[in-house]
């Protein structure tokens, strides 16, 4: 099973408007003039339908610069080249599909005209609210811990439409506007470093994959401490604990938890691991040393329940939001030290636990482990290996950063007695005692 990457893989909500630049204002007088000499022309014929149409005409061109301030000047310079000779063409149409003599009666073209009509003057506003998508969109640069190994395409675009230096025409790299298919509007972005040295934005496709319950173009990354806080609250693991009203971050303070039920054993296997503390009283408290594996197992149905809701990923893996999945595995998780080294702590039945496979060889088991080990890219699709693994080592880390909240928690103190009984309820203190008895 593979799961599907989204043609179009989040962004920020901070677009980045600039003023309408001189050269776009250029462009607009330029067409301005040569709707204002037709319709000279048009009133010395003394043609009433003629006035009508330079009166659309020019309305049009007005509607068009009024919403033509999306963007830098190569934005607003690329929606000025594709407005050109429009206002004419809307002025031909009115004039051949309105009053009594309609000319595309006679042509019996009234409707593909009529339907042409109403898509130019829809276009201004179609065309700006595209714009401001695909400039929000792409704005790669307001994500925080951004993962610049996703969809290389988009960060190209990104690139070129924002005039970066080494991305402009100098340097072989250019973008239009044209017109799409059905109606809707094309980005076409030009460049030897895309595939087939081109790349289109749809406008349909864009609302489509951006819209309401959908997904950014370009994926963010979510924090670590989101995730710990998120577990936590789930499983409850310390009970009233304290997270931040804003982020929702732990606060590390308040709640409590039994420390000496996830009291670990110390280096005998037999009795509690613990420390000391002596105030400047000189009165001792003790500590017990939190066995990572007891958290690891007390968080696994919150970690199941984080894992559903922030990257999709359930028992049937049915709808998994790749996007977030690759950009927490190659920002938060795969760079770090202790995921490198995980491999070594894992024996035979741990591994084939993570896989699910009971009849490969642990040196084959230990190759698929080290072949996930890489920059997961948009260019393949995820594999349930990776999966496989990403769900391991995002609990191993959920349990690593809770178990070192557990052990600095004010709570963590136990008692002398604790100490002793510890012995009781652990299996290998209960095989000792049976050894001697036989």
């Amino acid at each position: 099973m593979s799961y599907r990457n989204p043609k179009y893989t989040y962004i920020s909500s901070q677009p980045a408007f600039d003023k309408l630049t001189d050269s776009v204002v250029g462009a607009v007088q330029t067409i301005s003039s040569k709707i204002e000499k037709s319709a000279e022309e048009d009133k010395k014929k003394g043609e009433a339908l003629a006035q009508a149409a330079q009166g659309v005409s020019s309305a049009y061109v007005r509607d068009y610069v009024g919403k033509n301030n999306v963007g830098n000047q190569n934005t607003q310079g690329a929606v000025t080249n594709f407005f050109k000779g429009k206002a004419k063409l809307v002025g031909d149409l009115v004039k051949a599909t309105k009053g009594a003599n309609r000319s595309c009666e006679i042509d019996g073209d009234c409707e593909e005209k009529e339907a042409e009509l109403a898509r130019l003057q829809n276009a201004p506003t179609e065309i700006k609210t595209m714009m401001e998508t695909v400039l929000d969109q792409l704005d790669y640069e307001s994500i925080d811990n951004f993962d610049a190994s996703q969809n290389p395409d988009l960060i190209l675009a990104s690139n070129i439409m924002s005039g970066k230096p080494l991305f402009g025409s100098e340097q072989g790299y250019t973008y239009s506007l044209e017109e799409g298919e059905g109606g809707s509007y094309d980005l076409v972005f030009k460049g030897e470093e895309f595939e087939g040295g081109s790349y289109t934005i749809n406008s349909a496709e864009l609302q489509a994959i951006t819209g309401p319950g959908g997904t950014p173009l370009l994926q963010n990354t979510q924090k670590a401490s989101t995730q710990q806080s998120e577990v936590m609250k789930n499983t409850e693991i310390i009970q009233g604990a304290n997270f931040d009203p804003t982020s929702g971050a732990y606060m590390g303070s308040g709640g409590f938890f039994n420390a000496a039920s996830f009291a670990g054993a110390a280096s005998d296997g037999v009795s509690m691991g613990y420390g000391t503390n002596t105030d400047s009283k000189g009165v001792v408290t003790y500590y017990a040393i939190i066995d990572e594996k007891k958290v690891n197992e007390t968080i696994k149905p919150g970690v199941a329940q984080a894992l559903e809701s922030n990257f999709g990923i359930g028992e049937e893996n049915s709808r998994i939001n790749d996007g977030q999945v690759r950009t927490y595995w190659n920002k938060v998780i795969s760079s770090k030290d202790w995921a490198k080294n995980a491999l070594n702590s894992y024996d035979e039945d741990e591994l084939r636990n993570v896989f699910g496979d009971q009849t490969s060889t642990v040196e084959q088991l230990k190759t698929r482990w080290g072949d996930v080990l890489t920059t997961w890219t948009t260019r393949k699709d995820l594999s349930d290996d990776q999966i496989a693994v990403f769900k391991e080592l995002y609990l191993k880390q959920q349990a690593q950063n809770i178990t070192q909240a557990m052990q600095s928690h004010p709570s963590n103190t136990v008692s002398k007695l604790d100490i002793s009984n510890f012995g009781i309820n652990n299996d290998a203190a209960q095989d000792e005692v049976i050894a001697n008895l036989d």
